[in-house]
């Protein structure tokens, strides 16, 4: 009954109305643009991307990539012609990959294991991403990052830093 009262004090709270609506908003927004490139078109150079040539070859991380959006994104991104960095879990990483590979054959992707919960796991990513980028004959910076992982939060979980 209190996980009752406390979920029903939530919903009916300024902050989850302020966060419904502007998630909304920002949705339709988003379908907006995608409408309005597929009937007008898109001028995106990123296909025509020589994949022989690394330090040419646009790269996008994805976080949360392993289901729904995230994997979408990825499997489109491959298809475009970027590299395409995924982060999430490793159990979940291998499946994806094969998944996109199955698909397209000529997908170039690199995995990381990341968890957000995490500002260690975190830091662990970056550095790890960095030092992939460096020993790659790729351009040292992210072109495209898309932050898709995420957690349902009913209540305060503290990380194992203690942050929120």
């Amino acid at each position: 009954m209190n996980l009752m009262k406390e979920a029903l004090r939530f919903i009916c709270s300024s902050n989850f109305w302020r966060m419904a609506l502007f998630w909304n908003i920002a949705l339709l927004f988003s379908y907006f643009q995608l409408l309005k490139k597929s009937i007008f078109g898109s001028k995106s150079s990123s296909s025509s991307c020589s994949k022989s040539n690394h330090s040419h070859t646009p790269i996008c991380v994805i976080t949360g990539a392993t289901s729904g959006l995230g994997k979408a994104t990825a499997f489109a991104l491959s298809r475009k012609g970027f590299y395409v960095v995924l982060g999430r879990s490793s159990h979940l990483l291998s499946k994806t990959l094969s998944d996109i590979k199955r698909q397209n054959e000529n997908a170039q992707l690199k995995a990381f294991e990341v968890d957000i919960s995490s500002f260690q796991s975190v830091f662990k990513f970056r550095n790890s991403l960095e030092q992939w980028l460096l020993d790659s004959d790729f351009h040292s910076s992210v072109q495209l990052l898309v932050n898709n992982a995420g957690i349902l939060a009913t209540s305060s979980r503290p990380t194992i830093e203690g942050f929120d």
